[in-house]
């Protein structure tokens, strides 16, 4: 199975620290957010890591090369320019042929992707979203779920008239069909992507976790990351 990080992102929000960095490079705890993200793929026995780059491209490239030094085989898929969240993966998507995962990059993740998998397979699913309780809700992209926990609305974090709590985490297990929909060569993977699943006859089902993430987008976020450790 092949795990694909967004790993493109300026990372504006974090001021002088993405000056000459990618996001996903910034340092925490002692080695780049995205060096956390390999070793989280290599737990839960990936086979491989796409790694779609954009701003610096070549920061990470020099430091990952081809994988071969942190034990996994790396792959990088480089924009020429900006294509947003669900241009790279439909970019990327030349490197998929089979079930893959998505996560972003600047998040770090302690789920045991097992469980999630055998959710996914158990329900026939064509992609399943990982959602957690959000204590944030007005201002993340939530997700509505029927009692079957199947995706039936998603709301944008600029939605005014939102229902629920659960929040888009960032992390998708996504069977290949799924690409056929990525009819744009730039748009965003959720603002573009979801509405349109859930207008479809795809299986798009929500997987509810308290699994911890944290997303480390922002210098508040980082440094009380930071301290936690």
């Amino acid at each position: 199975m092949k795990l694909l990080i967004s790993a493109g992102g300026k990372g504006i929000r974090l001021g002088n620290l993405t000056k000459n960095l990618p996001k996903p490079m910034i340092n925490v705890n002692g080695k780049p957010i995205l060096h956390h993200l390999v070793d989280w793929a290599k737990k839960n026995e990936f086979e491989e890591i796409i790694m779609m780059n954009g701003f610096m491209a070549e920061k990470i490239v020099d430091y990952f090369k081809d994988g071969k030094q942190f034990g996994i085989k790396i792959t990088h898929s480089n924009e020429d320019y900006p294509l947003d969240t669900g241009g790279a993966i439909k970019l990327a998507g030349q490197y998929v042929d089979s079930t893959f995962v998505y996560v972003n990059g600047d998040t770090i993740y302690d789920v045991d992707l097992k469980k999630m998998m055998q959710f996914h397979k158990n329900k026939n699913s064509d992609m399943t979203i990982f959602l957690h309780k959000s204590s944030h809700p007005l201002d993340s992209d939530i997700l509505e779920v029927d009692k079957d926990n199947k995706i039936i609305n998603f709301f944008s974090k600029h939605d005014k008239n939102k229902k629920g709590n659960l929040s888009n985490c960032g992390l998708c297990i996504i069977e290949p069909k799924i690409l056929k929909l990525m009819d744009k060569e730039v748009f965003n993977f959720e603002n573009y992507l979801y509405p349109k699943l859930i207008n479809s006859n795809f299986n798009v089902l929500g997987y509810i976790s308290e699994e911890p993430i944290t997303e480390l987008g922002t210098l508040e976020r980082l440094k009380k990351y930071e301290g936690a450790k």
